[in-house]
């Protein structure tokens, strides 16, 4: 009898690959195919985030397409102002400890923005300034400012000097607020007077607009980001195909104090529409011949072939992580993706890691926008007797907005919550998580497949399967496990024999099928020669 070799894969840091093939125990999971794992709540073991779930899912408050939104903490309570594309304005609350509960997410419609008739295609912006703190916020057409109750709406300035049609970043630099108007800024001082609408001389290249704008990782600049590719307009679901030119791009650097700005790096043939800064570094996102890709110092980290590159205002930094919400394309469909690049701590190694696809729902087949994407509030714990549940005072989540679409065309404007440490209240997320595919010098056929991981629950559910040397599931290897069927709960093994064709390539896909979260800590798979 021939003694089998075993296949050990205990190691699942998640971290994606676009290299199929490799070891099957690497820690790189398929950029192609896998999402939903959660490689920080438990490292190195196998579990999954919790599927988003939409805000006001009757659309008795929110009917329109979020194009921004941002944090604020009241009396203990964090708030959330948001603008949709209509000019609607809301207050969303985040958590009530009235209710002990903090996943609340409560909208209210505060006002609708009427004053020189905004209109909020191109990509919006809010900021919390003032002598007199108001909200700030950026449209096609200007800035209007009003009271936090939602009150005394005013245009700032001369609607006429402003540069209409274009997207309207912001950032508040050594106490002015600065808004993208083109081919230039406009300076907006503590009194809410615009001290210029041109700030900058000379003024950025002909035929350029400002697509974003930041503060340098030093604090010392104003980094600001400009493309001669015109910006789609998000409101609407027909394709954008400005994105494909190969125009140029400019990285700017101003430091606030200057007639013009203080130095540029170029980027030819490379279409750059989003930056943020966290810690020492600066990341930007746009295109070139391969598609989406992350850029940082000049030069490009990371390719993503399958995603679209994600609006200025639905990019954000958290802890080591640069994180973004786009549109990706997988099996002909567009899906709303969230992806974070770095190391979420010192313990985990820095990589590229997908937390979501979400599908369209209803009778909408493609997500087709995700203007906005905002951090609302951090993992918080309280005493035993503070009378949360769990103790859990705040929960970890991001906002994020969706125009969903199908070829009818009927379109569904939605607003989502996403918690990125997982609560035990939530959808675990149907999500995949594959291998490497580990390639044989001569063809083997398996034997046994064991899976090991914490005591299955009530609601487990999971399909193991074998991928071959074509990237698809080799005949025979599927298998599902389901408590209460083939699964027993409490136990924490399941095996299975699979009857399949020899062959000299191996990977491993599992799938989530279960309501309720699992752990997998660890996979066996016993292989025997099986010719040449």
């Amino acid at each position: 009898m021939i003694k089998p070799d075993t296949l050990t894969i205990n190691n699942f840091q998640g971290r994606l690959a676009r290299y199929n093939d490799g070891d099957i125990n690497s820690g790189y999971a398929k950029y192609s195919t896998t999402f939903g794992n959660d490689p920080f709540t438990n490292p190195g073991n196998l579990t999954w985030f919790e599927a988003p779930t939409r805000i006001d899912s009757g659309e008795a408050v929110i009917t329109d397409l979020i194009m921004a939104a941002r944090p604020r903490l009241e009396s203990g309570i964090t708030y959330v102002y948001a603008i949709g594309h209509t000019g609607r304005l809301y207050k969303i609350q985040v958590n009530d400890p009235s209710t002990y509960s903090p996943s609340y997410d409560n909208p209210v419609l505060l006002a609708t923005l009427t004053a020189q008739t905004p209109t909020f295609k191109y990509g919006s912006s809010i900021q919390f300034y003032g002598a007199t703190e108001r909200i700030y916020i950026g449209h096609d057409r200007g800035v209007t400012r009003i009271d936090f109750n939602g009150a005394n709406e005013t245009f700032v300035g001369t609607q006429s000097s402003y540069t209409s049609s274009v997207p309207r970043p912001s950032v508040n630099f050594l106490g002015v607020t600065y808004w993208g108007n083109g081919t230039n800024l406009v300076s907006i001082d503590s009194t809410a007077t615009v001290t210029s609408y041109a700030k900058l001389s000379p003024a950025f290249p002909v035929g350029t607009v400002v697509r974003d704008i930041d503060v340098s990782p030093d604090g010392n600049y104003v980094q600001i980001v400009v493309s001669r590719v015109t910006p789609p307009d998000m409101t609407v679901s027909t394709q954008d195909t400005s994105s494909l030119s190969s125009a140029e791009s400019y990285f700017i650097y101003w430091n606030g104090t200057d007639a013009g700005y203080t130095s540029y790096n170029p980027y030819n043939s490379y279409s750059l529409n989003a930056n943020t800064s966290f810690g020492p570094y600066s990341y930007t996102i746009g295109y070139d011949l391969g598609g989406a890709a992350i850029y940082t110092g000049g030069s490009k980290i990371i390719s993503l072939p399958d995603s679209l590159s994600p609006n200025f205002g639905a990019m954000f930094s958290t802890g080591n992580l640069v994180g973004f919400a786009a549109p990706e394309n997988n099996a002909s469909f567009l899906k709303g993706t969230l992806i974070a690049y770095g190391a979420y701590d010192k313990e985990i190694p820095e990589g590229l890691f997908r937390f979501f696809r979400l599908s369209a729902g209803g009778t909408q087949t493609d997500v087709i926008q995700m203007p906005c994407c905002a951090i609302v509030s951090n993992l918080f714990y309280g005493s035993s007797s503070a009378g949360y549940s769990g103790n859990q005072v705040g929960s970890a989540k991001l906002y994020f907005s969706t125009l969903e679409t199908s070829a009818a065309p009927t379109t569904k404007y939605k607003l989502y919550k996403f918690t990125t440490v997982p609560t035990g209240l939530g959808t675990a997320i149907a999500g995949v998580y594959e291998t490497q595919t580990q390639l044989f010098s001569k063809k083997v056929t398996v034997s046994e497949v064991r899976i090991y991981g914490e005591p299955w629950v009530t609601n487990n559910s999971f399909t193991v399967e074998l991928i071959g040397s074509n990237g698809g599931v080799i005949s025979g290897t599927s298998k599902t496990f389901t408590v209460g069927t083939n699964l027993t709960s409490g136990a924490d093994f399941a095996w299975y024999s699979p009857a399949m064709q020899p062959t000299y390539a191996i990977g491993l896909r599992i799938t989530n099928a279960g309501s309720v979260n699992n752990v997998i800590t660890k996979v066996e798979i016993d292989t025997v020669p099986a010719g040449k």
